[in-house]
């Protein structure tokens, strides 16, 4: 309740004049607060005026609700500024200056790639975990520490960041010394099985330990699920309307973006691989190489394929210029003809829909901006939860080029 109380103060006093959006917006967006329990993150304009407003309102929010905001624990990250004027800005607000990355909800943000040392924390509360009672159990009982306990402390982190190989490796190696070797990790001890055997399912006889970097690629697969099939999620609408806002379909395009996306980027094949389209206005759908009315056409009708202009076109293009001299080269092959009245047998029965789709969110360039980060502290405030991340079906059907509600 309390952190919907303060996204409609700054939204009234946004729609007032008071505060202008730093990322612009064509669909009258609530102005960007994240707020976790009593971590709050405000990203806004880099100006001094703003600033004091934005001081003024939490001192009425502060005496409204009984929540105080603590200036001690909040800080400032400065975004394409000087440092000069960030002391300014800083002292305007009354808090610290903190630079990128910093940590929030215990993971690392920041405009680059976290490094090895940014996981930290995560590494030694893995090593943490291995106490000393672990000497006292059977195999069995370090099997299940090892799968409920030490596999599962990455989770988090895994549903949301590529972690590096390093990291990983560091977490398997705490996992085989809590296995063989209990909590003395100087034991020489050797292992009774391999690791590779141990990370394979219990159905084909092995010790079934969850392989983290399958995990990891895992969990992130979900943001594509989310990302072709257009959620009603902010992020999924910022980044199609700022790289692919001319047509361009994603897997087909250059990478481009934060390291983050170009992290997720890399999943596609695999994505494409577990998935199937159904397709709305084929705008999104590669004709030759996607699975879409139950055929990869490619893979249907490989000569005729090689004979393909553009090997990367979608559905949408190549059912509205459905000719020969304009989408393959000539002559044909006989085998390729023949192909082709194939081709044109399979798809004369898909039912084609022109659906427009709006994004209306575009990005433009972030002068001067400024992440504001403060801590609400009360003893009878509710923590609000966090979406959780699970697990879906392999066997996941995504909506490529379908606007929501169209199918």
């Amino acid at each position: 309740m309390a952190a919907d109380l303060l996204q409609c103060v700054v939204n009234k006093a946004h729609n007032q004049g008071l505060f202008e959006l730093p990322i612009p917006s064509h669909e009258g967006a609530d102005y960007p607060v994240i707020q976790y329990a009593d971590d709050t993150i405000l990203i806004m304009k880099a100006s001094r005026r703003e600033l004091f407003t934005l001081k003024g309102l939490l001192e009425s929010f502060s005496q409204s609700t009984g929540l105080r905001v603590n200036y001690g624990k909040s800080y400032l990250v400065p975004l394409n500024m000087t440092y000069e004027k960030a002391q300014m800005l800083a002292g305007v607000f009354g808090c610290k200056i903190q630079s990128l990355p910093f940590t929030y909800l215990g993971l690392p943000m920041g405009t680059t790639k976290p490094r090895v040392e940014h996981y930290a924390p995560l590494m030694n509360r893995t090593e943490r975990r291995l106490t000393a009672t672990s000497n006292l159990l059977t195999h069995a009982g370090r099997l299940q520490l090892v799968n409920s306990v030490l596999s599962s402390l990455p989770t988090y982190a895994m549903c949301s960041l590529q972690v590096p190989a390093a990291v990983l490796e560091y977490i398997d190696r705490a996992r085989r010394h809590c296995l063989w070797r209990g909590s003395d990790t100087n034991a020489k001890i050797k292992p009774l099985v391999t690791w590779k055997k141990c990370c394979k399912p219990k159905k084909k006889g092995d010790l079934g330990i969850i392989n983290l970097k399958s995990q990891n690629s895992a969990l992130l697969l979900k943001h594509l699920d989310k990302f072709y099939n257009q959620r009603d999620v902010p992020w999924v609408k910022l980044v199609w309307s700022s790289y692919y806002s001319n047509g361009q379909i994603p897997h087909a395009s250059t990478d481009k973006g934060s390291f983050w996306w170009r992290d997720i980027l890399k999943l596609c094949d695999l994505f494409r691989g577990i998935s199937s389209c159904t397709v709305g206005n084929g705008s999104t759908v590669l004709f030759w190489s996607d699975v879409w009315n139950n055929n990869l056409l490619q893979d249907k009708f490989p000569r005729l394929y090689s004979y393909a202009k553009n090997k990367k076109i979608s559905v949408a293009k190549f059912l509205t210029s459905n000719t020969l001299d304009s989408q393959f080269h000539l002559p044909l092959s006989e085998q390729a003809y023949q192909e082709y009245l194939g081709s044109r047998n399979s798809y004369k029965t898909f039912k084609y829909r022109k659906i427009q789709r709006t994004l209306g969110i575009t990005c433009g360039e972030i002068a001067h901006t400024l992440l504001l980060s403060f801590t609400i502290s009360h003893t009878s405030m509710c923590p609000l939860l966090l979406h959780s991340y699970g697990f879906g079906s392999p066997n996941v059907a995504t909506s490529l080029g379908c606007s929501p509600g169209c199918c």
